[in-house]
């Protein structure tokens, strides 16, 4: 460990404490350290912007209720990324019961297609292929795009690195079997 991470991770964890404590302010200014990451992060999981910034307070509200059941400070930040991941989770299954059971309306049919509709076409290839995935898998290249370490994310997953980086293979070989880019042609 270099020096200058553990001079970041001290008052960090400090910050831990005191919102644990049950000082707002500190609650405050781990929010506004991680809202932007964790926003990032449910994006990647969840593939809707529409929704992100619910998630993402549902997140924050999940982790200001929970910082007294996590023992270690030091493991906080895998501790919110799991918390994220969850909500991320949930938030699909929910959806794929919606979809099941909401038809689709007439109105829908008749939405204009804008101008970045390549740029779209792409998107739409890899929401897609990332829709066939687990959601499990989702989060392992969810995370692998945020670019954590293989440590922090089978912390964040609750798995070991060899487990890890065998499950994180397998998801971007299975992505690869259902993404086929839009060519333009």
């Amino acid at each position: 460990m270099d020096p200058s991470s553990e001079t970041a991770a001290a008052p960090l964890a400090d910050l831990v404490r005191r919102a644990k404590a049950g000082e707002e302010a500190a609650q405050c200014a781990l929010i506004l350290i991680y809202q932007r990451r964790i926003a990032s992060f449910v994006q990647a999981i969840v593939g809707r912007s529409d929704s992100v910034e619910d998630l993402t307070q549902t997140v924050f509200i999940k982790m200001v209720r929970g910082l007294d059941r996590l023992h270690d400070s030091a493991r906080f930040e895998a501790w919110l990324f799991r918390l994220a991941r969850n909500a991320g989770i949930d938030f699909l299954r929910r959806q794929r019961l919606r979809k099941i059971f909401t038809p689709l309306s007439l109105g829908h049919e008749n939405i204009p297609e804008s101008s970045g509709a390549v740029a779209r076409e792409h998107l739409d290839e890899l929401h897609y292929a990332l829709s066939h995935l687990a959601p499990r898998d989702q989060v392992l290249l969810a995370l692998a795009q945020e670019r954590h370490s293989e440590e922090e994310i089978a912390k964040i997953t609750g798995t070991t690195v060899p487990l890890m980086k065998a499950r994180l293979y397998r998801a971007r070989q299975r992505l690869r079997k259902y993404y086929k880019p839009f060519d333009g042609a």
